[in-house]
């Protein structure tokens, strides 16, 4: 007697050449499918679609349009925007996304059907935001970027989505550091106590400016009266040299006048002398007179002489005067023209101040008016701003609720190894009935209808183990049910044909179909060629039904569910084929018995 499926004496003691090669080989090219699916799931991210809707609005800088978001989604693309500098740097190939740019409804009905793993949408304002980081504290908002992940795409696209656009805005924002800008705003506040300052000095130097051109208006008034006076002591003195030489020819004459008198009365004291000397032989009153007299001549001759000395001192310094007469008025003449030259030049001067003075209270209104338009910033308004700067692109991510993105793959994979399992531990061949009467059709009916009813209660069950917790709305629910309990039955009634149409090869199969569909429902960065072969297979269109019916897309779910029904029609054509080749070679071993 031997023991059921699942007992120690189940299966061979021996094993052929071909059922060793199987088992030996098989973890091989399960170990080789997965590596090559899924070794480096971030490797080749251009194998990741995602759309790019760009409704941002330009703003003007400095009299130039700017479309920042453009800029950005040119920079996600991996290009450069056509007529701006991008700031990102164009990525290198395979380490993006291949982006689309593209409208809200595509993106939408995309990101539902899994065509698009995620949507990115720059909003109107995000020039606005960027931009208002120069305007006030108040004002400065970061530019918020929305991600939407669609829970029809693999298992690890939406972590690859926000590391992504993660990078991405980091290479946006990678010139903007904090300390940079509150040294900059700093540095305002430096600048704006600096032009303060230098108004206050400009007033200063305005209000002497005008000090100096008052002292030189008083200097050009002094000069101007200078030369007048001058001018009027030139023209006077310009007969000084003719008088001068008169009063010098007086002088000589006075002088040989005095000389002559001089010596006149010398030589007439003499004779008087010898007169009185006579008369003075005879004492008496004559006597007494002569010599009174005498003495009187003497004293007026003593003066005459003084007299004619002075007279020709007179008479020398008169020729000097007349001299020297020629050389001074030629000096008061060029001191009149000097005190007019000074005149003009304070004139003139007294003008440059006035100028200096006027343009001085230009630079103190100027620097007045221009310190209230350059910012200064408290601690708050500059950590604000700094804070704002140093991220001014937030990502704001909008993925679907924690498990719905796995619970399709994970419903799948369970329902495909459940039917495995129940291919292994029920036979596919109803051999007992193989011999009787009825006919093939209705032996592989009946014994499918089996495995589909065990199918759909896995399908029911796993369903509604997984959906617990995701809070999920009652339509949403009970049509992921359905889709599941359709799913089960249908993988029961493919693995119970694979196995009755090809025994331990179509198990083998089974489980390489599970492989390949782990590997791509994991990520979607896995070969092209394993997307191609994964998109033949019945777990694909199971896949797309069950994320359909948890994503709200009747359309997708349908799709599905019609196609997963095609395959349970194969999977009874199988289980047909297998029991009429069952009792074809139970037929000719029954007619070989003696």
């Amino acid at each position: 007697m031997t023991g059921g499926p699942l007992s120690g004496r189940s299966g061979s003691e021996r094993l052929g050449g071909i059922a060793v090669a199987v088992v030996v080989l098989l973890p091989v090219l399960l170990g080789l499918l997965l590596s090559w699916g899924l070794s480096t799931p971030a490797l080749h991210l251009d194998r990741v679609s995602a759309a790019i809707v760009n409704d941002d609005v330009p703003v003007t800088i400095n009299g130039t349009s700017t479309p920042i978001g453009r800029q950005f989604a040119a920079g996600l693309i991996g290009g450069s925007s056509p007529d701006e500098q991008t700031p990102i740097q164009p990525a290198v190939v395979g380490s993006n996304f291949t982006w689309v740019l593209t409208n809200h409804q595509d993106a939408a009905d995309g990101l539902a059907a899994g065509r698009y793993a995620a949507v990115l949408t720059i909003p109107t304002t995000f020039s606005t935001s960027i931009s208002s980081l120069s305007g006030p504290a108040q004002s400065a908002v970061p530019a918020l970027v929305q991600v939407r992940t669609s829970a029809s795409a693999a298992l690890l696209d939406p972590a690859l989505v926000q590391a992504v656009t993660a990078t991405a805005t980091a290479q946006l924002n990678r010139q903007i550091v904090d300390q940079y800008l509150q040294g900059v705003y700093q540095g305002f506040n430096s600048v704006h106590d600096q032009i303060a300052q230098a108004s206050s000095g400009a007033t200063q130097v305005s209000a002497g400016a005008d000090s100096v051109s008052s002292g030189a208006q008083q200097l050009s008034d002094g000069a101007a009266s200078l030369s007048s006076g001058l001018d009027t002591l030139s023209a006077s003195s310009a007969a000084l040299p003719a008088q001068t030489a008169q009063l010098a020819a007086g002088a000589a004459q006075v002088s040989s006048g005095n000389d002559a008198i001089s010596g006149s009365l010398s030589a007439a004291l003499a004779s008087f002398a010898g007169v009185v000397a006579e008369i003075c032989q005879h004492p008496g009153s004559l006597c007494d007179r002569a010599t009174a007299a005498l003495a009187s001549m003497q004293a007026a001759a003593t003066g005459t002489a003084k007299l004619a000395a002075g007279s020709d001192q007179v008479a020398s310094g008169a020729a000097e005067l007349a001299a020297a007469s020629p050389q001074l008025v030629g000096g008061i003449d060029q001191a009149a023209s000097g005190a007019a030259s000074l005149a003009d030049g304070a004139a003139s001067l007294s003008t440059g101040a006035q100028q200096e003075s006027s343009g001085a209270d230009q630079l103190a209104s100027g620097l007045a008016a221009a310190v209230p338009k350059i910012p200064s910033y408290s601690d708050s308004d500059i950590q604000v701003l700094s804070s704002t700067a140093s991220q001014p692109v937030v990502i704001d991510p909008r993925s679907a609720p924690s498990g719905v993105q796995s619970a399709p793959l994970f419903t799948m994979l369970a329902l495909w190894i459940g039917a495995m399992v129940l291919a292994l531990v029920r036979k596919s061949v109803p051999e007992k009935r193989l011999l009787g009467s009825r006919s093939s059709l209705r032996l592989a009916i009946g014994s499918a209808g089996v495995s589909a009813a065990l199918g759909a209660v896995q399908g029911l069950l796993v369903s509604t183990v997984v959906l617990i917790g995701l809070g999920l709305t009652p339509g949403i629910w009970l049509g992921y049910i359905g889709v599941s309990v359709v799913v089960g039955a249908v993988f029961a009634v493919v693995n119970q044909g694979l196995a009755a149409a090809m025994g331990a090869i179509g198990r083998v199969i089974a489980l390489v179909i599970g492989v390949v569909a782990l590997a791509v429902g994991v990520a979607s960065t896995v070969p092209a060629a394993l997307v191609t072969i994964a998109g033949i297979l019945p777990t694909s269109s199971a896949l797309d039904a069950l994320r359909g019916a948890i994503g709200g897309v009747p359309a997708l779910a349908v799709a599905g569910t019609v196609i997963a029904l095609l395959w349970g029609v194969i999977g009874l054509a199988l289980v047909f084929a297998g029991v009429g080749s069952r009792r074809r070679l139970g037929r000719t071993a029954f007619s070989a018995l003696p």
